[in-house]
């Protein structure tokens, strides 16, 4: 992939979740706290449920046809059909489950189901952009998601009541438009799809793991919501949800388009160069991420009070500011588990081992807020979230290294921590002078002398800025292969 590759993908990344921290500054100006924790809720449980049952498609997708860049006509239909039936089975469970709640049921079961059938043309047209390597149409399709979302969500708040249910109806529906400007994309000159009859088992046996991973995973990352909402009530979600947004995203902006840009080249270097290979890209690839996501955290950490101030409502800051050290530090190992540990399982098609890794993290992030938040509020939610990922990133990686030994560049590691260091410091020094001009200039000014000091300490300590985004996997430098024997030992 070229450079205009990533800064593509990179773009189609940024779009929808610069949006969404629009949006999280408008909503929670103009929803009451209980309606924008119900809303967050909707859409927490769309999610679960979409990512659990239908995202998995995706991946098989991309596993199979991502080398080639084609989609043969009857694995297109196999594709299709899967798309349907794990759509249906999304939108059945989801409706029934906010028919469960015991308040606002069936408000919440529409809600639910519309995001489920909003979200299927999406996920459909990105998948087969991603696979035919059409890089602008994914990323215009990604900004119309986007623009499209900010727009209709806040103009429904404007004009309707502010309400979780027509917030979720009008993010749904500009969702739903986005994915069939894209399938049209994606379809437009694309081979007719036709009927498959074989194929459905492989591709179940490599979606099922996936899918018991994906709800260990939101029970690991998500279900503490509904034990928030539980024990202490919807806006105690909506404070939650908040933090969690500013925590989380800022990292996932930068890592997650290098996930969409680099697995496709980790697939076609695990079939064409084996296992040995793909391990020293990888290796390149956590180096790439600890690189950014480090720096975020830190950054995130150190501005939190100016960073609150500007993005959220007053009655938000006490309990965000307690919670956003330990959401920033568990989104990253998290996303080292997501970006990294769990490519193994998929390049090497050994998805059933993704529940063996997640299943223990998952039961004691679980046991973990129920012991916690009821004796140190809130904040245990967010500690609970912090080691429970940890740890399901230290398991997958002991599981992963049977399969896809990764050797973790410790001398860079160490050298990015210290670069890091000296831009923390230099951020501290900067803040003090620069805090009376108020939140903004010191959110900005810091900000910068942060990213200026750090980049001039990466140049100085050998990691290459350029190498880093232009072909990450390569930040860290293969080993030399020596012949397996000297010319003059070799047999006739």
């Amino acid at each position: 992939m070229s450079r205009s590759a990533y800064a593509l993908y990179f773009l189609a990344n940024l779009a929808p979740r610069a949006l969404m921290f629009l949006l999280l500054l408008v909503l929670t100006r103009l929803m009451p706290m209980a309606e924008y924790g119900l809303f967050v809720l909707v859409v927490t449980t769309g999610e679960i449920f979409d990512m659990a049952l239908c995202n998995w498609v995706r991946i098989f997708a991309l596993r199979s046809e991502g080398a080639s860049a084609t989609m043969r006509p009857h694995r297109l239909g196999r594709l299709l059909a899967l798309t349907v039936v794990t759509t249906t089975l999304a939108f059945v469970l989801a409706a029934a489950s906010g028919l469960m709640r015991q308040e606002q049921a069936l408000a919440f079961a529409v809600a639910t189901a519309a995001m489920i059938l909003a979200f299927a043309p999406l996920r459909l047209s990105l998948m087969l952009l991603q696979v035919q390597r059409k890089h602008s149409a994914y990323a215009a399709v990604e900004a119309l998601r986007a623009g499209g979302t900010f727009g209709a969500t806040a103009l429904a708040m404007l004009l309707l009541e502010p309400t979780f249910l027509n917030a979720a109806l009008a993010l749904s529906a500009a969702t739903a438009v986005a994915g069939l400007v894209g399938i049209w994309q994606a379809l437009g000159r694309a081979s007719r799809p036709r009927r498959a009859r074989a194929g459905y088992g492989a591709a179940l046996a490599f979606g099922l793991p996936i899918m018991v991973a994906q709800i260990l995973v939101y029970a690991l990352g998500y279900f503490d919501r509904y034990i928030v909402d539980f024990l202490l009530g919807p806006h105690a979600v909506a404070v939650l949800a908040a933090a969690y947004s500013l925590g989380r995203q800022p990292i996932e902006l930068f890592i997650g388009p290098l996930n969409n840009y680099a697995f496709p080249h980790l697939v076609k270097i695990y079939e064409q160069e084996g296992p040995e290979a793909a391990g020293t890209a990888q290796a390149g690839l956590l180096a790439t991420l600890i690189t950014v996501g480090s720096a975020i955290v830190m950054g995130l950490i150190l501005l939190k009070e100016p960073l609150l101030t500007i993005a959220l409502p007053a009655d938000y800051h006490e309990e965000a500011a307690l919670l956003l050290p330990w959401i920033a530090f568990g989104s990253l190992a998290l996303f080292v588990k997501f970006f990294i540990f769990d490519n193994g399982f998929h390049l090497a098609k050994r998805t059933w081992l993704q529940p063996v890794a997640m299943l223990p993290p998952a039961i004691l992030s679980f046991v973990a807020c129920f012991v916690l938040i009821p004796r140190v509020g809130i904040v245990g939610a967010g500690i609970s979230f912090a080691v429970g990922s940890t740890i399901a990133a230290l398991s997958t990686a002991l599981v992963t290294s049977r399969i896809l030994p990764v050797r973790l560049p410790w001398g860079m590691l160490a050298r990015i921590a210290l670069a890091n260091a000296s831009a923390s410091l230099a951020l501290y020094t900067v803040r003090g002078y620069v805090e009376p001009a108020g939140a903004v200039v010191e959110l900005v000014v810091s900000t910068l002398a942060f990213i200026a000091v750090y980049a001039a300490a990466l140049s100085l300590i050998g990691v290459s800025i350029r190498r880093t985004i232009e072909t990450p996997w390569a930040a860290v430098a293969p080993p030399a292969h020596r012949p397996v024997l000297e010319p003059a030992l070799q047999k006739p």
